[in-house]
């Protein structure tokens, strides 16, 4: 898998130990840009019972896992919506940031 670097460092996400997405950090998209995410899929999600948005959210992160395992390719659009969904179930407490799943920002080292 490709790490991409932006100006402010890197951001990945993990799910069930494996890293599935990384985003360069920036100064406009920085860390507090993709936390943001989670927040705004739950809001444009106003009108879908939680119940419904969990299940959704997980089946497409656990899809997106699967793929990553088998070494299937994803889209762009896919990883953007991966992060959004992982975000989403962290902040209403489903997943927790640890060891296992989450997210881990590598900030850029200036020589």
């Amino acid at each position: 898998m490709t790490i991409y670097y932006g100006s402010q460092g890197t951001i990945c996400f993990y799910y069930k130990g494996l890293l599935i997405s990384s985003f360069p950090l920036t100064k406009v998209k920085n860390e507090a840009f993709y936390l943001e995410l989670g927040e705004r899929l739950i809001r444009s999600s106003k009108g879908i019972p939680i119940t419904e948005r969990i299940k959704y959210s997980l089946t497409f992160m656990n899809n997106i896992h699967s793929r990553k395992i088998n070494n299937l390719s994803i889209y762009k659009s896919d990883h953007q919506l991966f992060t959004a969904s992982l975000m989403a179930m962290m902040r209403l407490n489903i997943i927790d940031n640890d060891d296992e799943n989450g997210f881990m920002v590598f900030k850029y080292k200036k020589k």
